[in-house]
């Protein structure tokens, strides 16, 4: 019996990856004023964004998305892991559930993975590695155990503080002094939920600050993957790859995501993220 790998489109994986593990990425609904979207790619998302007067709304995976998903494998005598965004930031893993109920089967694992964006998928990811080669359940369950204990650091910087004035997360007086000081702050994840972490002057310097902290942070024997996320910014991704190989001095494996909507609505184009697991 083979085991198929599903998760959330709030993963942000790169179609690359969801094609070299066969994932099955279920889609989160994204709402601009009356037209509900499932399938926008992150440009689609963020030119839409600069145009709309108002915040888009994010819904959760519904139980009929999840069980239309999860039959198709199952009557093809499949079993399923799916991984889904934290617990905490969305009801989609309650909706797995229920999923699973319904289908009234044990042959469904599903993982909370309490975390969020690329963070998610980096769990998903690693999943995919060791179905790969063979492991058994029980391997990738203690695998996911350690990594969803919030040891996968989430670092975002926000370029624009726009969108969280528009969406209420911060005042609009705070707003125009962090604007007119050029300063872009910081963000990390506990238990799935985004909190102010830093900030920095200057968006030529979040590279160096970023660099700083990961030096002091990262778990080097457990990180055997990490994660640089941007929204409509490749060229500074690309440059927060080079810094990681040349000054944090990591030599594993880098991938590079696009940052869709569930971070996106709020935080806007610009941002730069690195996952990692830390110490």
């Amino acid at each position: 019996m083979t085991y198929k790998l599903f998760t959330d489109s709030s993963a942000d994986l790169p179609l690359e990856v969801i094609e070299k593990y066969k994932i099955t990425v279920v889609p989160l609904s994204v709402r601009f004023s009356e037209e509900e979207y499932f399938d926008l790619t992150p440009k689609e998302f963020y030119d839409k964004l600069e145009l709309s007067e108002t915040l888009p709304i994010t819904s959760q995976v519904t139980p009929e998305s999840f069980m239309n998903a999860f039959k198709k494998e199952l009557d093809q005598g499949n079993k399923i892991i799916c991984v889904t965004i934290g617990s905490n930031a969305s009801g989609t893993f309650q909706s797995a559930g229920i999923a699973k109920e319904a289908l009234e089967t044990e042959d469904i694992t599903l993982i909370d993975s309490n975390s969020l964006c690329l963070g998610t998928g980096m769990i998903v990811i690693k999943i995919g590695k060791m179905l790969e080669k063979g492991e058994v359940l029980e391997a990738i369950l203690g695998m996911v155990n350690f990594h969803t204990n919030n040891r996968i650091e989430h670092l975002f910087c926000v370029d624009t503080l726009k969108y969280l004035k528009k969406g209420g997360r911060i005042k609009a007086s705070k707003a125009v002094i962090a604007e007119v000081l050029n300063i872009k702050p910081v963000l990390v994840v506990e238990d799935a939920l985004t909190v102010p972490f830093g900030k920095v002057r200057g968006r030529n310097k979040v590279i160096s600050y970023y660099v700083d902290h990961i030096k002091n942070t990262i778990d080097y024997e457990k990180s055997d993957l990490v994660i640089v996320g941007h929204s409509q910014d490749r060229p500074f991704a690309d440059k927060m790859v080079e810094a990681l190989k040349r000054d944090v001095g990591y030599n594993g494996e880098i991938i590079i995501g696009e940052i869709g909507a569930i971070i996106g609505t709020h935080a806007g184009p610009g941002v730069l993220a690195v996952f990692y697991v830390k110490k």
